[in-house]
C-alpha cells in the first residue's frame, strides 16, 4: 500500500456511534491518537452500515486514516488485527443510544435513523418538521425560535409546544409581545388537524405526505393505525414489507408510542378521516397546474391527490387534465395541441370535492 501525505496507520479502540440532528445513526471509530497532516486524529467516520461492512473495520484492528483539507478524517481501510485475532464485527443496535427508541433502516437508504421525534439528538429538526406547512403549519415557528425553544428548555418534548403561552413566548429574545400573541394562536388552532397531517408530522422514516394521506385513509383514525397489523398495513396502498414493519414498530414501541400519547395529553386531537371512495372524478388521472388560481399552489395539490389523482409540473402525452387559470401560457398552449382537456379551477374544484374525500 502506498501511503500520501494527508494518511496514518493507527488503531481503532473503539466504535460508537453519533446520532445527528435528523436521527441519523453514523458510526465513528474512536482512535489511538495520531498525526495526520499536523492534525491530531482521535476519531474517523465510518459513515454507514454499508460503508462498514464493505471495510471490515473492527475494534482493535490496525486501520489507514486519511485527511484530506479540512473534511473529517475517515479510515481508508483495515489492515487487520496484527495477531491474526480480531473482534466480532459491529452491529447497528436496535435501539437508539441517546433516547432508547426504536432504530430502523428505511427502504432504500444506507442510514439508521432513531424514530422518535422527541429524541434529544433530532429534537431541534422535529420542531421544525412538526410546524411544516405540510405538517401543523404552525405561523411563525422557523429555524431560530426553534433554536431559542431548545436552548432554553421550553421545548424538552415534542408537546411542551403545547404548554407554551404568550407570556412564556414573550419572554424569548427578540420576541415582541404581538409575534408572542400571534404564535400562541398559531399553535392553538393547530391543536385539531387532518389525520393525514398529524401522521405526516410525526416524521417516521419513509412517511411522507402521500403515504400518510393512505394510511389515514385506510384507517380513519389514529387509534385503528396505531392497532393495525404489519399485514394490515402492507394492505395500503403505497406500503410495502419494509415500511409496514417499521410502522408497527412506532406504534408499538414504548418510547415513541409515548410521545405520541403526550401529544394527545397536551390536547392535540387529530381528527378522523373519511375512508377513500374508488371510482372518483379524479381517481388515476394525471393534472397539470397552470396560471393563477385563487386557491394557493400547495391545496390545489393537497386536494388533486386526496381525490386520486397525480400531479405533474409539465404537459405530455401522459397528462389528463389541465387545471388553467388566468395568465395560462405555454402550458396550456401545449394541452391545446395535444388535444388534452382543460378546465377552470372551479370545475377542478367540482370534481375534486365530488370524489368524497374531502370534506
Amino acid at each position: 500500500w502506498k501511503f500520501h501525505a494527508q494518511e496514518a496507520v493507527t488503531r481503532v479502540v473503539s466504535i460508537e456511534l453519533g446520532v445527528g440532528r435528523t436521527g441519523r445513526l453514523t458510526p465513528v471509530a474512536k482512535l489511538e491518537p495520531v498525526k495526520v497532516g499536523g492534525v491530531t486524529v482521535t476519531s474517523a467516520t465510518l459513515h454507514n452500515e454499508d460503508e462498514l461492512t464493505r471495510k471490515d473495520v473492527r475494534p482493535g484492528d490496525i486501520v489507514i486514516v486519511r485527511r484530506a483539507g479540512e473534511v473529517i478524517p475517515e479510515i481508508v481501510r483495515s489492515l487487520g488485527s496484527g495477531d491474526g485475532r480480531r473482534e466480532a464485527p459491529f452491529v447497528f443496535p436496535s435501539k437508539c443510544p441517546v433516547c432508547g427508541g426504536p432504530v430502523v433502516r428505511p427502504e432504500g437508504e444506507s442510514a439508521h435513523r432513531c424514530m422518535n421525534f422527541s429524541c434529544p439528538a433530532r429534537l431541534r429538526e422535529s420542531i421544525l418538521h412538526w410546524a411544516g406547512r405540510e405538517a401543523m403549519d404552525i405561523d411563525g415557528l422557523g429555524e431560530r425560535l426553534a433554536d431559542r425553544l431548545v436552548e432554553t428548555g421550553l421545548v424538552r418534548d415534542l408537546s411542551d409546544i403545547y404548554r407554551l403561552d404568550a407570556s412564556s413566548l414573550a419572554g424569548l429574545e427578540r420576541m415582541g409581545a404581538k409575534s408572542a400573541g400571534n404564535l400562541a394562536a398559531s399553535i392553538e388552532r393547530s391543536r385539531n388537524p387532518d389525520l393525514d397531517r398529524f401522521i405526516a408530522a410525526l416524521g417516521i422514516p419513509g412517511v411522507g405526505t402521500v403515504a400518510a394521506r393512505a394510511l389515514a385513509e385506510r384507517f380513519g383514525s389514529l387509534e385503528r393505525l396505531a392497532s393495525a397489523t404489519e399485514e394490515e398495513l402492507r394492505e395500503t396502498r403505497g406500503i410495502g414489507p419494509v415500511l409496514a414493519r417499521s410502522l408497527a414498530a412506532f406504534f408499538r414501541d414504548g418510547v415513541t408510542a409515548g410521545a405520541v400519547e403526550r401529544l394527545l395529553d397536551a390536547g392535540v386531537k387529530p381528527s378522523e378521516a373519511r375512508p377513500a371512495s374508488s371510482g372518483g372524478l379524479l381517481e388515476g388521472l394525471t393534472i397539470v397546474f397552470t396560471g393563477g388560481l385563487a386557491i394557493p399552489g400547495d391545496e390545489a395539490k393537497r386536494l388533486a391527490e386526496a381525490a386520486g389523482a397525480r400531479v405533474t409540473g409539465s404537459v405530455s402525452s401522459k397528462t389528463d387534465i389541465v387545471v388553467a387559470g388566468p395568465g395560462a401560457g405555454g402550458k396550456l398552449a401545449e394541452a391545446e395541441r395535444l388535444g388534452i382537456e382543460v378546465i377552470g379551477e372551479a370545475e377542478f374544484l367540482e370534481r375534486a370535492r365530488g370524489s368524497r374525500r374531502l370534506p
